[in-house]
């Protein structure tokens, strides 16, 4: 019997301040197995650049439909959990994770859900970075040359852009354990206005990309306390009711919090401390 082979490299960094207005992460999954890979992945209200070396996969999503990936970069808009990425037995994937209030300007707004090609946006310039990221180089090379293409794309100053960032760093401060009218009080704009501006630039609404914040908030705090059950997770996020926090986590990644944590997606490897 052939022994059973899994083998998960990942690796990730942080922009430096000049990039970090535009870029929330820069990260790299490398797979080998002799088994082929299913990898669930969860929203957390970033939009990626996402470089995938082998270029067919597919994308199963909200149980029954499915996507094939024929792109060797690509994003995903709008799709509802679960998402399931079928692979091959090797993956080298790169992701260059947006900021979320700039996922409008790198992702422009469609009205068709599903896989964008970013070869349409970007032209040679995305093609020139995928095959130099997937030359033989180290991750920090990789993210060097990540960090040209951004560079090279990214937006003036503008007002709006600067209201969500602040508006989306209040969110993070609080774990997501913040509600709309707060945060209209806080800005003193008016909750409407607010959540339209906003819907605007991150393509989501307030309301969402908070539940979003605290989940992904509450599984980096699981991960790296994994002795806490989830009732007491539950509580220190501020669910008292079990059904509402099942409810919320299951509607942000598609499988319950017990599923997820079992059977934790690679991706959630980078987050351990």
């Amino acid at each position: 019997m052939n022994e059973l082979k899994n083998e998960i490299k990942i690796e990730s960094v942080f922009p430096n301040q000049d990039l970090s207005y535009f870029v929330k992460e820069f990260f790299y999954l490398h797979i080998d197995s002799n088994i082929e890979q299913t990898i669930i992945a969860v929203d957390d209200g970033c939009y990626d650049f996402m470089f995938y070396r082998e270029k067919y996969a597919t994308l199963e999503y909200e149980h029954t439909h499915s996507v094939k990936i024929s792109n060797h970069f690509f994003t995903v808009h709008q799709l509802n959990p679960p998402l399931k990425y079928r692979f091959g037995k090797s993956v080298y994937y790169f992701g260059i994770k947006a900021q979320p209030w700039m996922n409008s300007f790198f992702f422009p707004s469609h009205s068709e859900k599903g896989i964008l090609d970013l070869e349409k946006m970007y032209a040679h310039q995305i093609s020139e970075t995928q095959s130099a990221i997937f030359a033989d180089m180290s991750f920090k090379e990789k993210v060097e040359v990540a960090k040209k293409f951004i560079t090279h794309i990214k937006p003036d100053f503008n007002k709006n852009l600067d209201l969500v960032k602040q508006v989306c760093e209040e969110i993070y401060k609080r774990k997501g354990m913040i509600t709309v009218n707060e945060l209209s009080d806080t800005f003193k704009i008016n909750r409407q206005i607010l959540n339209k501006i906003f819907k605007e630039h991150v393509n989501y609404t307030l309301k969402k990309f908070i539940i979003t914040v605290r989940m992904m908030s509450l599984a980096k705090f699981r991960i790296n306390n994994p002795d806490s059950s989830l009732t007491e997770i539950a509580l220190e996020f501020g669910y008292f009711d079990q059904a509402h926090f099942n409810y919320d986590f299951k509607r942000i990644s598609g499988v319950s919090p017990r599923e997820f944590f079992k059977n934790l997606p690679p991706f959630f490897h980078r987050h351990r401390n």
